[in-house]
């Protein structure tokens, strides 16, 4: 019969005000880098990325008239 392996216990005591910290800022720059900083390709953001998209997939373009929506 084969012997089951000892459970060894791996949590490590942390300090509650460094762990937030650390993760605050890895969150913070996550942010930072994914949302705030225009890309360097075409100097948009994300969310400014893809208003031109959808108005571009919905057919709004600066060669064809107003439409009216009501």
């Amino acid at each position: 019969m084969t012997e089951t392996p000892q459970v060894t216990d791996r949590r490590e005591p942390v300090d509650l005000q460094d762990e937030i910290q650390k993760s605050y800022l890895d969150y913070a720059m996550s942010v930072i880098v994914g949302r705030a900083l225009p890309d360097v390709r075409d100097g948009l953001k994300p969310v400014h990325r893809r208003i031109l998209y959808a108005m571009h997939d919905g057919g709004y373009r600066p060669d064809r008239g107003w439409n009216k929506c009501a």
